[in-house]
């Protein structure tokens, strides 16, 4: 976005460090919109690898099954974290989540490496020409087979299904299949209508008439479906795209690049989690100094020893906190400044340990509804 700019189209624009367009107000910086949002089907989560988009994606599914009649935790991200994050193994068909009766999970593969369901198995002649044809279009079988699948998905009888995606790349090349299925079926369509007359003595002389027409039903088949998947993503009553990054370059500007896209294919995007967030700590203001001159009043040298090394770690994990907290504000004000007008920001804390297995994930999910301020450090 460009500095002190107010138009989310132009999120076309790179980051930008001394952008200063905060404006006074911004959206609330919890998730309640989202989980209170009723005519939701498809919630998709994404981000950069390794940034808790499976934490977040299992946390929004255990909120909205709180709120929605059946809701379907759908892994598409080739590492398949959700069987880690709940302690329960989860297959290609959908399994109830323990100590849930309306939620469940499901894990699938989206490498679209085997089969596909557009299959030229007929004639020589169709062997040589349509696969020569679909060349033209590099990543069409993959997209083949995600309109398939996003199809089935569509048939779904659940309220409510969240997606926890694969790292960005991935989900950027998901996201640019229906475009892509559309220009290549189109193609072929328009492909008959120019061939017409060819075509029709071919069918006498080859007797395959029958063949052609079947692989024309097909293709305009395959074509409704894309139209009906690329206007279901379009619809920000019935889909939308949370982002999820942590306070680092990498993450952020991959967050960037993905709202960018996002935007181009008029995909609805209002809601950013930014997890590993260090907050100030809440503790009474300790004097060093002070402590270091009632230190020299004790006489037992051993005693000042071992206060001095106590007083020395504290500085050294004094000056680590505040170096990765002024890290963070770096990107921290980046993120405000860039989208605080338009979204939906939640800072989600560091944590000590893992978020695995139910009551953990269920604890983060309550704090994802939890407004929280954007904690840019200031120097006292």
């Amino acid at each position: 976005m460009s500095e002190g700019g107010s138009d989310v189209s132009s999120l076309s624009c790179s980051l930008s460090l001394d952008s200063d367009s905060c404006e006074d107000e911004f959206y609330e910086t919890n998730l309640n919109k989202l989980i209170e949002n009723t005519s939701l089907n498809w919630i998709f989560v994404g981000g950069k690898g390794g940034v808790g988009k499976t934490t977040t994606s299992c946390s929004i599914a255990i909120q909205l099954a709180k709120k929605r009649e059946s809701v379907l935790l759908l892994s598409t991200d080739p590492a398949h974290n959700t069987s880690d994050a709940f302690n329960q193994k989860f297959t290609n068909k959908p399994t109830l989540i323990n100590s849930f009766d309306n939620l469940y999970c499901m894990e699938i593969d989206t490498t679209f490496s085997e089969d596909t369901a557009f299959k030229i198995n007929q004639s020589n002649f169709l062997n040589s020409i349509i696969p020569e044809l679909l060349q033209s279009f590099p990543g069409i079988d993959e997209a083949l087979c995600f309109a398939e699948l996003m199809q089935s998905i569509k048939n779904m009888k659940y309220s409510v299904i969240v997606f926890d995606t694969a790292p960005t790349g991935h989900t950027l090349r998901l996201l640019a299949f229906p475009d892509l299925l559309k220009k290549a079926l189109g193609y072929l369509i328009n492909l008959k209508e120019k061939l017409k007359g060819t075509l029709n003595m071919l069918q006498s002389l080859t007797n395959n008439e029958m063949e052609f027409e079947g692989m024309y039903d097909k293709i305009n088949h395959l074509n409704t479906m894309s139209i009906s998947i690329q206007e279901n993503f379009q619809n920000p009553l019935k889909t939308t795209f949370v982002c999820v990054c942590i306070p680092e370059f990498l993450s952020v500007y991959e967050t960037e690049r993905l709202i960018q896209e996002l935007t181009k294919k008029n995909i609805s995007c209002y809601n950013i989690v930014v997890n590993q967030v260090v907050f100030p700590l809440i503790c009474p203001d300790a004097n060093i100094e002070k402590c270091e001159n009632l230190l020299k009043q004790i006489k037992d040298t051993n005693i000042q020893d071992s206060f001095n090394t106590l007083i020395l770690k504290a500085k050294e994990l004094e000056d680590v906190y505040i170096s990765r907290r002024k890290l963070q504000s770096k990107y921290l004000t980046q993120i405000k400044n860039l989208y605080g007008n338009y979204f939906h920001i939640v800072c989600m804390p560091q944590l000590k340990t893992e978020i695995r297995g139910l009551d953990k994930i269920s604890n983060f999910s309550e704090m994802l509804l939890q407004s929280k301020d954007i904690p840019i450090y200031s120097p006292q």
